[in-house]
């Protein structure tokens, strides 16, 4: 795959001298054209930002910018760190667990690895259990109370956390965030659209979920007061996988899985909605240093406005097929247009 790439050259100028060879001969002008303004972008805590930092890097060079993907390191504090200091410009994260490290809490992240000793797993409490969890915290810390915290809450979070010097740019409608997933049949037979339906048959269905379910307050505890859904039992996975296995096969009826998974598209599965903001939102939405131009800045966000949650998808099960695409390459994928396809 290829890309085209803009740079500044030498733009020479002969000078034409007059008639009749009177006038003294002028040596030609040299004149140096507009350097491209550098703009770099830190590939991020996942896969999926990669995917991204590249695809704004093929974008903004398409613009006229000089701009290179860096690793500044896939831990939040790394690249908010080269943010400060001035060695990337633009990074892309999502917006719960953001917020949820610039506040001190942990973040929320894919399952912990299965044992490998044949025993049961056991669903590890986070390190927010004792205090009521992720989904508690998120609203206390953003001063709602009781009510549940929005994409918007949790955007307007970030904003007002940040470090001094960077800012958030526009979001993407991408979400990567824990749903609560079924077969179709399961979701014909009980009439399932969203949460709500799930309620007055959650009893009689068994919940697949990743080991640290149990110690989330959006989990057990977060469904029952939520949406009065007890289920039968909770049969804690290792992998997302093995989960998806066990839902297929009926061994479990309900599954908790991230949004953008690509077994979800592929196996038809039913993501049922969450009216009352149960989950931890988490959109795509990247931070930029304060001095980042404003012309590159409308870049990015043209990109954002493209990028929704097929697009993670797409991305994700590019990297991770059994002959993966770099990130590079399926950046430049999708935007030669394969996202169309």
């Amino acid at each position: 795959m290829s890309c085209r790439r803009t740079t500044a050259g030498l733009l020479a100028v002969a000078v034409l001298t007059g008639c009749g060879g009177e006038a003294p001969e002028q040596p030609p002008v040299t004149v140096t054209a507009p350097a491209a303004e550098p703009v770099r972008i830190a590939a991020g805590p996942t896969g999926q930002t990669a995917v991204l930092a590249h695809v704004y890097a093929g974008r903004l060079q398409e613009a006229g910018f000089d701009a290179s993907v860096v690793d500044a390191g896939t831990n939040r504090a790394d690249y908010l760190g080269a943010l400060e200091r001035g060695d990337v410009e633009v990074a892309a994260d999502y917006s719960g667990n953001l917020y949820l490290h610039l506040r001190g809490r942990a973040p929320v992240g894919p399952a912990t690895a299965a044992p490998t000793d044949g025993a049961t797993p056991t669903p590890t409490p986070s390190p927010d259990a004792e205090d009521g969890g992720l989904a508690e915290d998120l609203s206390e810390l953003l001063g709602l109370g009781e009510e549940r915290a929005d994409d918007d809450d949790v955007l307007a979070g970030v904003q007002d956390v940040l470090p001094e010097g960077l800012r958030t740019l526009e979001p993407a409608p991408a979400e990567n965030t824990v749903a609560l997933v079924v077969t179709r049949p399961t979701a014909v037979e009980h009439g399932l659209s969203d949460l709500e339906d799930l309620g007055p048959v959650c009893g009689g269905l068994a919940l697949g979920t990743d080991l640290d379910f149990a110690g989330r307050s959006y989990g057990p505890e977060g469904l029952e007061e939520a949406y009065e859904c007890v289920p039968s039992r909770f049969v804690p996975f290792g992998a997302q996988d093995d989960l998806v296995d066990a839902l297929l096969e009926d061994r479990v009826q309900a599954a908790v899985l991230f949004t953008a998974l690509p077994a979800i598209e592929d196996n038809a599965l039913v993501v049922l909605a969450d009216p009352l903001n149960n989950f931890v939102p988490q959109r795509v939405v990247p931070v930029a240093a304060q001095d980042l131009p404003d012309a590159a800045a409308d870049v990015v966000d043209a990109v954002s406005a493209q990028i929704g949650t097929d697009d993670l998808v797409l991305m994700t099960r590019m990297t991770s097929a059994r002959d993966p695409y770099t990130p590079e390459e399926a950046a430049r994928y999708w935007l030669e247009g394969g996202d169309d396809t």
